[in-house]
């Protein structure tokens, strides 16, 4: 049994690698703009890369209904290509819409009129000068929610189809255009009349780059004829009950464990505070590093989610099982090598944030400690995808709420009021979440009663 485990299937991995690396470069770009961002900041001071990391917390949270919106779309989606459904592939994606832009806009009118109570009940205790970062910061980025999430909408729906490519290469060009904006609106361009503005270029920044991706995104939808899943004017543009509920069954189960892991890093944060600044700087220097191993997983898991969810539609089971079990082997394999690459080089990685031997020697203690556990990383988000592809999203909710709140949350919240060990029992609680989710995702994607579930 073992020896099977450790045979490859050469087929079904070449699928997997052509669907994930698109995926794993469009997540490379996205967490290249992200570090990019953070060096920035910190230049800035440790107080901006403090704020600036604050705020990126609290708009996680703000985004998990678009992430569970993206991943009713995105199932659905592909389990009607899988049946050869292109009619209601299109029917999903406009549906899809409608609730997005809804939803970014009441989220976004909500969040700024109560910007200022919102930002005092999760980072009060904040030091006066990180506060005021954050809220300038908060205040400009809350603009770009609508156009956020239909970015996120249509590139679900996108991967649904099979089609990788074209988010990847939209993604990159937004991307180096979001970092020329930052240069300039940062720091400034004297000879152009450029004034620095810190914090709240980068801000407009990100807005700006929101706003044109999405426009692209929608454009390639319409005029390029090429792709695996695209729209007209002759399309029906009605509203289709029974597909926003299809959508709405996934996707509100898919909302709820979002909004656990998110709420759940959002405590966390609330939690870390309280340290000071050196320990909220070096736990947001750890996070960007982690990003390393954690977007090419999750590059991994798009290729899963969209190959599982495809062959279930066609009914194919052994298919689906096959794609399961080879895409978390190479994910596995990749998150051990990354891992590894993470822990050698965490001083110089460290390095590229911060030159504060404070923050630099904390950092490195939290870089080391993900890159020990990166192949457990692998295992929980593969297993998530497939159960999630299949529509057990259920499982995947309760068991989040279960492993990400009682042990990375509650466990570190105990250890730091009773040892007062500071970050290290937030390293402590993450590896018994990673453990323990782990262990949940793979007993349920062993069973197999997850190929048989109807969405």
């Amino acid at each position: 049994m073992i020896k099977n485990w450790f045979k490859l299937d050469k087929k079904a991995d070449k699928e997997i690698i052509s669907l994930a690396w698109p995926s794993i470069t469009e997540q490379i770009l996205e967490m290249m703009v992200g570090m990019v961002s953070t060096i920035f900041m910190g230049r800035i001071g440790t107080y901006a890369v403090a704020g600036v990391g604050m705020v990126n917390m609290l708009m996680g949270f703000l985004q998990t209904v678009f992430s569970g919106l993206s991943i009713g779309t995105t199932v659905i989606i592909a389990r009607v290509t899988g049946e050869g459904n292109h009619k209601d592939a299109k029917r999903a994606l406009i549906q899809s819409g409608y609730m997005a832009i809804v939803v970014g806009v009441l989220l976004s009118v909500i969040g700024r009129a109560f910007s200022l109570p919102l930002m005092s009940l999760f980072f009060g205790k904040a030091e006066p000068e990180v506060f005021k970062t954050g809220i300038s910061y908060f205040n400009i980025v809350l603009i770009n929610l609508p156009f956020l999430v239909l970015d996120i909408i249509v590139s679900g729906a996108m991967r649904g189809a099979g089609d990788t490519k074209t988010p990847m290469v939209i993604t990159g060009g937004v991307n180096i255009l979001n970092i020329i904006l930052n240069t300039v609106l940062i720091f400034g361009v004297p000879f152009l009349h450029i004034p620095a503005l810190g914090v709240v270029g980068s801000a407009i920044a990100v807005t700006i780059s929101r706003i044109v991706g999405v426009t692209v995104r929608v454009m390639v939808l319409y005029n390029y004829k090429g792709l695996k899943l695209n729209l007209s004017l002759k399309d029906d543009y009605s509203i289709w009950p029974e597909m926003i509920k299809r959508i709405i069954n996934i996707g509100i189960p898919g909302f709820i464990e979002q909004a656990v892991m998110q709420g759940g890093f959002l405590v966390l944060q609330i939690i870390i505070v309280p340290l000071g600044t050196v320990a909220m700087a070096a736990y947001q220097i750890g996070l960007n590093i982690n990003a390393l191993a954690f977007f090419p997983i999750f590059g991994f898991a798009i290729a899963n989610t969209t190959l599982v969810g495809q062959s279930l539609g066609e009914g194919n089971h052994q298919k689906a099982e096959t794609y399961s079990k080879e895409g978390m082997k190479i994910t596995m394999i990749v998150g051990f090598i990354i891992g590894i690459f993470m822990i050698i080089f965490s001083k110089y990685l460290a390095a590229l944030y911060t030159s504060d031997s404070l923050v630099m020697k904390q950092a490195i203690g939290i870089v080391c400690t993900f890159g020990l556990i990166e192949p457990l990383l692998a295992i929980l988000n593969l297993c998530s995808a497939t159960l999630k592809a299949a529509g057990d999203i259920k499982y995947v909710m309760i068991t989040s709420f279960v492993g990400l709140w009682a042990f990375r949350v509650i466990l570190s919240f105990v250890l730091i009021h009773m040892f007062s060990i500071g970050l290290t029992a937030v390293m402590i609680g993450i590896f018994f979440d990673f453990c323990s989710r782990s262990i949940m995702y793979l007993t349920r994607v062993n069973n197999g009663k997850w190929k048989y579930i109807t969405v």
